[in-house]
């Protein structure tokens, strides 16, 4: 059994810049998407996420020089030790999460088309847990996607620019956003919310 993401909500800090890991890693942020990886540090920077107490979430499409294969899924939990991904491909996500792995599809909403296929798609998945991307419309079309799967998390990501975006995900029962807006991330008012959040979650 998964057992990731068990407390009500998270903010998931996405690093793009390698620079940036050590100063997040210091903050109480429970996991940590390494976004704009290569095959040839990852190992070295989830161990370093691992080594700080925290959990590692990458994105597959991300990974540089990475294939997503039978071989490939089985390197991300057997050689790189993640603990969770997000991918767009939705006919992964089943091998992904027979291999302990705790799988996010992310689906990104541009029209009604693409949400038609999201919804469609969301309702046949075989993952844990769904990143809405861009905030803006994963706010508005949540309910449509949590009335095919209700057994599913729900993640909001993607142009998250003010902390009363992040408190209206909470709001509205998702179980976390991904983030990489530096000015937020910083800022201490998110830092008092998260420790909140935290103490709420572990009592």
């Amino acid at each position: 059994m998964i057992t990731e993401f068990e407390n009500d909500f998270y903010v998931i800090p996405s690093i793009r810049e390698i620079k940036n890991l050590s100063s997040t890693l210091k903050k109480d942020f429970p996991y940590v998407l390494l976004s704009n990886t290569h095959i040839g540090n990852l190992k070295s920077l989830v161990d370093c996420v691992h080594s700080s107490g925290k959990k590692a979430v990458v994105t597959v499409e991300l990974i540089r020089g990475f294939n997503l294969d039978k071989d490939g899924a089985q390197f991300l939990k057997q050689m790189f030790h993640v603990d969770a991904v997000i991918l767009q491909n939705p006919l992964w996500t089943r091998f992904l999460k027979k291999l302990g792995i705790y799988t996010v599809l992310r689906v990104i909403l541009m029209d009604s088309l693409s949400l038609d296929n999201s919804i469609r798609i969301v309702s046949e998945t075989s993952c844990d847990a769904v990143e809405v991307r861009p905030a803006i419309y994963g706010l508005k079309f949540i309910d449509k996607l949590r009335k095919q799967r209700p057994d599913l998390d729900y993640f909001l990501g993607g142009f998250i620019n003010s902390q009363e975006t992040i408190k209206q995900a909470q709001q509205m029962g998702f179980k976390g956003v991904t983030l990489s807006n530096k000015s937020i991330l910083s800022d201490e008012q998110l830092c008092s919310f998260i420790k909140q959040v935290n103490k709420r979650s572990t009592t």
